[in-house]
Formats: structure tokens, C-alpha cells, sequence
């Protein structure tokens, strides 16, 4: 049996003319055309002759994105097997940006603090960093 999205290329090219089509298969296999990561913080918006526009958050994701834009193309072409030549990238700020990662916490400590001469060092919060980085380090060897 053959998996869906390998039928919708040949939807596509029957009925590439007619209404939202495009616009609709482009937009239900943008991840698999882009990847997750892009799919997450793009948006294909409409398909006029061979010209994709795609909404992106800010002006330095559409610049990013310039450089891969043969590489979308090519894409393109290899899902869905349409005659797309050009993406235009449109910014629109209302397209999901990228969630800030925040830093993983510090390893639990599984054994006891290595002693290290840090006195010197002011900052608390640097000194307590070097401690767990050194304690983790040497728990790792074990």
C-alpha cells in the first residue's frame, strides 16, 4: 500500500489550477518539505504560477533563509512534483517564532564536592559553577 503523500504529487500536477489546492498540499507537507524546525517558524501562504510565497517572523529569517532557497525549491519539486522556480519570503510577525531554550540545569551532584582552592574567585555564583562543572566532570569518569 502506498503512503498518502506519495499519491499527492500526482493530485497536485491534475489539480494545480483549480482554487486553494496548491496552497493546501504545500501547507500539509511543509514539514516533511523544510523539516520541523523550519516548518515551526515558516508558513506557506499562497502558490501563484511557479512562485511559493512563505511567511517568516523577522527580517533575519527571511535573509537566512534567502541562502537556502534553491534547496527549497528543489524540495518543492521532489513532494510535490510541481513546477515551483522561485520562493518569496514575506515577513509577518504573527508567525511563530522559535520558543527561547532555556539552560539545562546544573547536574545533580552524585557525589561529594570536589575541593578546589576557589576563595579567589568573587563571584558566587561563578565559583558554585566551577564547583558543580569540576564535581560533574569527575563524576562522569567514574
Amino acid at each position: 500500500m502506498k503512503p498518502l503523500a506519495s499519491l499527492l504529487p500526482d493530485l497536485f500536477r491534475q489539480y494545480a489550477a483549480d482554487g486553494p489546492w496548491p496552497e493546501q498540499v504545500a501547507a500539509g507537507l511543509w514539514k516533511e518539505i523544510v523539516g520541523e524546525h523550519l516548518a515551526r517558524r515558516t508558513r506557506p501562504v499562497k502558490i501563484t504560477r511557479s512562485k511559493l510565497v512563505v511567511l517568516v517572523p523577522s527580517s533575519a529569517w527571511k535573509r537566512q533563509l534567502s541562502s537556502l532557497r534553491g534547496e527549497i525549491v528543489s524540495r518543492l519539486n521532489q513532494v510535490l512534483g510541481a513546477g515551483i522556480t522561485r520562493v518569496e519570503f514575506r515577513i509577518d510577525s504573527t508567525v511563530e517564532q522559535a520558543p527561547r531554550q532555556t539552560p539545562p540545569a546544573p547536574p545533580k551532584r552524585t557525589s561529594t564536592p570536589v575541593d578546589l582552592p576557589l576563595q579567589g574567585i568573587a563571584d558566587e555564583e561563578l565559583r558554585a559553577r566551577i564547583q558543580a562543572a569540576a564535581t560533574a566532570c569527575l563524576d562522569r569518569g567514574k
